[in-house]
């Protein structure tokens, strides 16, 4: 008996913790350096474990504080038809040059015109295709990246007000801010840029044959 996949959000929660993980060590590292020093390293070792059995629950419920929709605006920085499906045959499917455009619409009908209906269409499109590979990949790491966004967004916020509550260096707390939201930005862009890539490429699988 096959075991059934995990959920791909699920597959990102070691990624996320390790990010976490990486953000905290280097925020202590700037802002507490003595946090590093041999005297307290057993201090700093009982943290380390605490935070091993804590991350995954902290990043899941950071991770959940923003519903969906809110992730994509957040991502694709769009209040109305945020969605790269929105967009999937006035824009994307003719940019791809692996998209034969006469066979798509031989394939799969006309294309609609209404924001609402290109994201329909497409989602539809999608769900006859979503175990392939190369579509699996996309929407992976469209999550990942999507939700990487959310959470160094809140913790542009969340962050510098724990950093000064701790006492931190005015210097710390800009490192802070400056921090996520470089993170923020980065994420953000790969998170469109992969959401792009799914929607192209569940066109591109339609374009090369026919799917029931």
């Amino acid at each position: 008996m096959t075991t059934p996949a995990k959920p791909l959000k699920a597959q990102n929660v070691t990624f996320i913790w390790g990010v976490v993980v990486a953000d905290t060590l280097t925020l202590l590292g700037f802002a507490y350096p003595a946090a590093f020093d041999q005297t307290t390293l057993p201090v700093a070792a009982l943290l380390r474990l605490c935070a091993a059995a804590l991350a995954p629950v902290v990043v899941l419920l950071l991770t959940s504080l923003l519903p969906s929709e809110a992730k994509a605006v957040l991502v694709f920085w769009r209040a109305r038809n945020t969605l790269p499906g929105h967009r999937a045959f006035s824009l994307y499917a003719a940019r791809d040059a692996r998209i034969d455009l006469q066979a798509l619409r031989k394939n799969i009908g006309e294309f609609p015109d209404a924001p609402r209906d290109q994201n329909t269409l497409w989602y539809r499109l999608y769900k006859k295709v979503e175990t392939e590979a190369m579509v699996t990949l996309a929407h992976r790491h469209y999550l990942l990246f999507r939700d990487l966004a959310a959470l160094s967004l809140l913790l542009t916020v969340i962050a510098p007000v724990v950093v000064f509550a701790l006492g931190a260096a005015t210097a710390a707390i800009w490192f802070t801010i400056c921090l996520f939201a470089i993170q923020y930005l980065a994420t953000a862009v790969a998170a469109r840029n992969h959401g792009v890539r799914l929607v192209t490429n569940v066109l591109a699988l339609h374009s090369s044959k026919r799917r029931a």
